[in-house]
């Protein structure tokens, strides 16, 4: 099992494979573990799913549980596979629901819980909400990139707030926990925000995903990166962690299609 901090930090060494959003889709999810059995080989490596690997939206077949489960065992037995908390995680620790058109998705997850487990449905939930509890919040890698699942995180004065985040509690009174996992590209924030948010954790460029886009997004040193749950094209990243980062311009040539 690895460390149950908020904050991971990556030393200047090896890549990190950048995954976002998989929404229940198994056969995104596979393709990218054949990526990342190829990227292991070098030992440096990591991967780093940003959340939201759950919850289908949409799509005719709802694989959450079968990628949860492939997700958390590789989580607890290998150190360089890291998996970060999404806001659809985040509902069934919270409780609180997520809707996409109308539909409540954490109810959704829930009777697949019933269909696979039957009257043991409410504990096999209590596990995987102990799986969610354990998961980190963020990134930072010693070249200067911030990834999470959303950002940026408005009201910080520095690092520190971010690795004591989870003391706060998961609930709606957690605003800055709620800034981090629910934060959308064009909506709830600007460039100036986002470089006011990278001052103070001390990095250049910030990587996210849960916005769904065409691939990817750039709003000014963000990069927004839709890896299977978009509007189009599907996108992941290579990040070097050797390679000296400035500006986005250096990291938008890590991108890479599905």
């Amino acid at each position: 099992m690895q460390p149950t901090n908020a904050l991971i930090e990556l030393p200047r060494k090896g890549k990190a494979l950048i995954v976002t959003d998989i929404h229940g889709d198994l056969t995104d999810f596979e393709k990218y573990m054949r990526i990342w059995n190829r990227f292991k080989v070098r030992k440096e490596n990591h991967i780093i799913l940003t959340g939201d690997y759950i919850h289908s939206m949409f799509t005719a077949e709802d694989n959450s549980i079968e990628i949860l489960d492939s997700v958390k065992w590789h989580y607890e037995h290998t150190n360089n596979f890291h998996v970060l908390l999404g806001n659809h995680e985040w509902s069934h620790i919270s409780g609180v629901a997520v809707y996409k058109s109308g539909i409540n998705q954490k109810h959704e997850f829930e009777l697949l819980l019933k269909h696979k487990f039957g009257t043991e449905w409410e504990h096999q939930l209590s596990i995987y909400i102990d799986f969610f509890k354990a998961l980190p919040l963020a990134v930072r890698t010693q070249n200067g990139v911030f990834i999470s699942h959303a950002a940026p995180v408005k009201k910080i004065s520095g690092i520190e707030d971010i690795i004591q985040l989870k003391e706060m509690g998961y609930g709606l009174t957690n605003r800055n926990l709620f800034d981090l996992l629910w934060n959308r590209h064009q909506v709830d924030y600007n460039k100036k925000h986002i470089n006011d948010f990278l001052a103070k954790v001390g990095c250049k460029v910030s990587v996210v995903g849960h916005t769904p886009v065409n691939g990817y997004a750039v709003m000014g040193n963000q990069i927004v990166l839709s890896s299977s749950f978009g509007s189009g094209k599907k996108c992941y990243m290579e990040l070097d962690l050797e390679k000296e980062i400035k500006k986005v311009d250096d990291v938008i040539k890590m991108i890479r299609y599905l």
